[in-house]
């Protein structure tokens, strides 16, 4: 009796199944890159940026503990800002870095009661979640990396503060992008909207980040890191409203 319990069927595939099996396998692979699906080729390429943030980020982290080559560079980097920035420059910059803090804190919170406004909660919650998530995440990279700030920034820093990721660089990737991209996918918006769009967004968070580096508060990898991150988690929150909002429009 215990021997007919212990006995085990041991099954092959047949050399009919084998082909059954690699069209299987090449119909899962078409359908990721179908772009009438919702799950196809919208997801795969989020999926994919998401997996190119994170790499990115992981080896800006790894140069900044290790300390080594990059960390020499923003020194260097540091040092050369040091000695060509002008009083004109620094005063010109310290206005334009307001659109990293405090312009984006202002801007969620006018976003988010616009979008309650037009009952489009979803939209609303991806919001912020990637606005305040972010904010949550920069808190616990500074205070787990521990990188103390630039020498010579230390008149154009309002709070007292871990260097990396940059904070601002990060805020504006996550807030500035986002509201490109609710601009961008609204019904109706053309293709020149489209790309004034996000050719603004991204135009901000590169003079942002330009100018954490001009007033010296921080590292280029600082500055990197900010990005990166920023980007990774705006990419998670859009695959998060993707799944969970299937056929779902909006209108601003």
């Amino acid at each position: 009796m215990g021997a007919d319990l212990d006995r085990r069927v041991v099954t092959r595939e047949t050399p009919q199944e084998q082909p059954n099996k690699w069209r299987r396998v090449w119909s899962f692979v078409r359908a990721r890159f179908d772009p009438r699906s919702h799950l196809g080729l919208g997801l795969t390429v989020r999926l994919i940026l998401f997996g190119l943030a994170i790499w990115a980020f992981s080896g800006v982290l790894d140069a900044v503990l290790d300390n080594r080559t990059l960390v020499s560079i923003d020194r260097a980097v540091e040092t050369w800002f040091h000695a060509h920035a002008s009083p004109a420059g620094l005063r010109f910059f310290n206005v334009v870095t307001q659109l990293g803090s405090p312009v984006v804190n202002v801007l969620i919170g006018v976003v988010a009661i616009y979008l309650l406004y037009k009952r489009q909660y979803p939209l609303l919650f991806t919001w912020l979640a990637a606005n305040l998530g972010g904010k949550i995440i920069e808190f616990v990279i500074k205070n787990t990396v521990h990188r103390s700030r630039p020498t010579y920034g230390a008149e154009f820093l309002r709070t007292v503060s871990f260097s990396f990721p940059s904070g601002h660089t990060m805020g504006s990737t996550i807030c500035y992008l986002m509201l490109a991209y609710m601009i961008a996918a609204r019904p109706g918006t053309s293709h020149r909207a489209r790309f004034l769009a996000f050719g603004l967004g991204i135009g901000i968070v590169l003079v942002v980040a330009f100018s954490r580096l001009y007033l010296q508060v921080h590292y280029p990898t600082d500055v990197m890191g900010g990005f990166t991150a920023g980007f990774a988690w705006l990419v998670a929150c859009g695959v998060t409203r993707h799944l969970f909002t299937e056929g779902q429009t909006y209108r601003l």
